[in-house]
């Protein structure tokens, strides 16, 4: 794996873990390299959008607070880097296929392990 791949994804685990902040603009700063060279070198290896990427990890950490927590779904939000509740709603349900307080009562964490790209 590419060592400045392999970087980013040591950072983006620390931030998910130490609920820090997880945007394009912070992970690149951390890392020492312009917001285009790791965009473009991210999209030239995995043909994803970095963006996209930090995106969907920080849903995955939602859709885990919603099942192991009692936080509310607006904390969840805003703890996830979610400036918006409804904008966090319509993203939770285009990639989980639910709401998060559907995916609260009726989700399976299993559900998570089979949607992560391979």
């Amino acid at each position: 794996m590419d060592g400045l791949l392999r970087s980013l994804i040591k950072c983006v685990r620390r931030r998910l873990r130490d609920d820090e902040e997880i945007t394009v603009e912070a992970v690149t700063k951390e890392l020492g390299y312009t917001r285009q060279y790791v965009s473009g070198r991210f999209h030239r290896i995995t043909g994803r959008m970095l963006s996209h990427f930090l995106k969907e990890k920080r849903l995955e950490k939602a859709a885990r607070l919603l099942k192991s927590g009692n936080l509310r779904v607006s904390q969840i939000a805003r703890r996830c880097g979610f400036d918006s509740e409804n904008y966090f709603r319509q993203q939770f349900r285009v990639r989980f296929g639910m709401s998060p307080r559907q995916f609260r009562s009726n989700g399976k964490m299993q559900m998570l392990r089979r949607l992560q790209p391979a």
